[in-house]
């Protein structure tokens, strides 16, 4: 088969892409490097990360802000970038791409998101709200499940939804991911100990020691303290597991919401089904009890919960029937 099929989750933090036939071919920073007035792109993904690490007269560029927020000329320079390191520069066989989008997003902002993607070199582009392609990418059956609920935690945006019969019954979105999380966590140790965090160690702290719900043994870990902190400082994972409970309670009153909304014919087997989550938040330990205890519904996490949006969108390609239903697309 020449012509390669791509699916394309373009996150807040991080840019996953799949190829048919290939698996998950792309994993980084949905960043890129400007000169310092934005005209230039110097660099795309990790090598962004890293020119941007060496301090100098460069910008920093996200496409995707506050969870769904697009840049849109930004995305389609990335778009752009990615599709030619796929697919190479000559293009003689271009591409169908299937891109996830936050479900709340504009008829308007969907059609200008299809049209970046046309210019950036697809021969067929297609839009796939996130819930559904990450319940694709969680092998959940959708076109023949009788209710279940996705969760999709990312890094600036939770995206939730009721499916049934390949259908969306239900939506919710919420500006709140792993990035809030990680600003509760400096807002706490700096209201505890007068002292801010070095850059990228409230993630740490998160990744390493943080629990959606209380652990039985107490661990703790020294993370760099911010400018003028002459020692590391000691955390706790308690201390952590207390700054998150806002963000996180924020994220269960959203499932409680969205289980609300479920039409009566459906809710027994949702609350059968339960929910499935997906993103890089579904990595932190604890989250699925601590959403089953307050939703009172089964939960567990997918495997390979970060990948899910990225294969989702790549296997829908092959099953167009399933979701092109409330989906968009341009040939």
């Amino acid at each position: 088969m020449l012509t390669k099929k791509i699916g394309i989750d373009l996150g807040t933090s991080t840019v996953l892409v799949y190829v048919k036939g290939e698996g998950v071919v792309l994993n980084e920073p949905a960043l890129m490097a400007t000169d310092e007035k934005g005209a230039r792109v110097l660099a795309v993904g990790r090598a962004a990360s890293e020119l941007l690490g060496r301090g100098g007269k460069t910008r920093a560029i996200r496409p995707v802000l506050a969870g769904d927020g697009v840049d849109y000329n930004a995305a389609g320079v990335m778009l752009q970038h990615l599709i030619g390191r796929i697919v190479g520069r000559q293009r003689i066989f271009r591409p169908d791409v299937m891109l996830s989008v936050a479900p709340m997003v504009t008829g308007v902002e969907r059609r200008t998101v299809l049209e970046a993607t046309m210019q950036a070199g697809a021969k067929t582009a297609y839009l796939i709200d996130k819930p559904m392609a990450a319940a694709i990418g969680a092998r959940v059956s959708v076109a023949t499940t009788d209710g279940i609920l996705v969760v999709n935690l990312g890094a600036g945006s939770t995206d939730l939804a009721a499916i049934a019969h390949g259908e969306m019954l239900a939506i919710d979105s919420i500006r709140i991911g792993g990035d809030a999380l990680d600003r509760a966590i400096e807002a706490a140790l700096d209201r505890r100990h007068r002292q801010t965090l070095g850059p990228g160690e409230a993630e740490r702290l998160k990744l390493e020691i943080g629990s959606a719900t209380p652990s039985a043994a107490a661990t703790w870990l020294d993370v760099a303290a911010g400018e003028g902190a002459t020692h590391p400082l000691r955390v706790t994972a308690a201390e952590v597991q207390q700054a998150i409970q806002e963000p996180l309670a924020t994220i269960a009153a959203s499932l409680q919401r969205l289980l609300a909304q479920v039409p009566d014919a459906r809710r027994a087997a949702v609350q059968r089904n339960g929910a499935v989550l997906t993103g890089g938040g579904a990595q932190l330990r604890g989250i699925a009890e601590y959403l089953a205890a307050r939703a009172g519904i089964p939960v567990r996490v997918a495997r390979d919960p970060q990948s899910c949006v990225a294969v989702g969108t790549g296997m829908a390609l092959d099953n167009l029937q399933v979701i092109r239903r409330g989906q968009h697309y341009i040939t």
